[in-house]
C-alpha cells in the first residue's frame, strides 16, 4: 500500500501540473489540463496528454527518483523499511510489480473521469475510493503559476499549490515547484519527490495494516 500511495500522490500532482501536447504556449497547456481535471473532461485532457504514456513514464520516473536518492530518503525517514533497500532492489521490485500497481492507477483515473463506474469488483471499489480522494484534494487546493520561461523546446513554470482550511487542504499545505516541459519527457520529479514522500510519510502509519 505504501508504494501505491506514493505513486498515486505523484500522479495526482504530476497530472495537475504537467504535460504539453499541442503546438502552443506551455501556459495554455497547463490551463487546459487543470480545466479538464476540474470538469472531469477526459477528451480535453487527452488532447493535451497521452495519459497512458504519461502514467507509465511517470511510474518509471518515480521509481528512478526514489532509487537515485534512496540514501537521502533513508536519512530523513530511518524508521521506514521501504527506504532500507538498495537502489537495485527498488528498481527491480517496482518493475516486477508494475502491472499490479498500474492496474490500480489506471482504474482510479478511469473512475475519476467516468462517473458511471460501478463498484462491481474489488478493483473498481478501490478505484472509486481513490477517485473520490483525488476529487477531494483537487477541491481543497488553489494553484498559481508564473509565466513560462522558454529556451528553445524547453520551458519552465514556477507553480504553487496552496491548501485551504479543510483537512485535505491542511494535508497539502503550501507547496512550491518548478515544473519543466519538454517534448516527450517529464522533468518534474526531482522537484516533486521530497514533498510527496513527506506527505506519504504523514499518513503511512495509518495505512500499515492495509499493506
Amino acid at each position: 500500500m505504501k508504494k501505491f500511495l506514493l505513486i498515486f500522490a505523484a500522479l495526482t500532482l504530476g497530472i495537475v501540473g504537467g504535460g504539453c501536447g499541442k503546438e502552443d504556449m506551455p501556459e495554455d497547456a497547463l490551463k487546459d489540463i487543470q480545466l479538464a481535471i476540474a470538469n472531469q473532461d477526459r477528451q480535453l485532457l487527452e488532447s493535451r496528454v497521452d495519459s497512458k504514456k504519461f502514467l507509465n513514464d511517470l511510474y518509471s520516473n518515480v521509481t528512478n527518483e526514489i532509487a537515485d536518492n534512496i540514501d537521502k530518503f533513508h536519512a530523513s525517514y530511518p524508521d521506514d523499511p521501504y527506504f532500507w533497500n538498495t537502489p537495485q532492489f527498488i528498481r527491480k521490485y517496482n518493475e516486477d510489480h508494475r502491472l499490479f500497481y498500474m492496474s490500480f492507477v489506471d482504474a482510479s483515473v478511469n473512475a475519476y473521469f467516468d462517473k458511471e463506474t460501478k463498484a462491481d469488483n474489488f478493483l473498481n471499489i478501490f478505484a472509486i475510493q481513490c477517485a473520490k480522494e483525488f476529487k477531494n484534494i483537487c477541491a481543497a487546493i488553489n494553484t498559481k503559476s508564473d509565466a513560462a520561461i522558454i529556451t528553445g523546446n524547453y520551458a519552465t513554470i514556477n507553480f504553487r499549490v496552496t491548501g485551504d482550511d479543510t483537512p485535505y487542504g491542511q494535508f497539502i499545505g503550501d507547496l512550491n515547484f518548478k515544473f519543466a516541459f519538454e517534448k516527450g519527457e517529464d522533468k518534474n520529479l526531482n522537484e516533486l519527490m521530497p514533498a510527496l514522500v513527506d506527505k506519504a510519510e504523514l499518513v503511512w502509519p495509518e495505512t500499515m495494516l492495509n499493506k
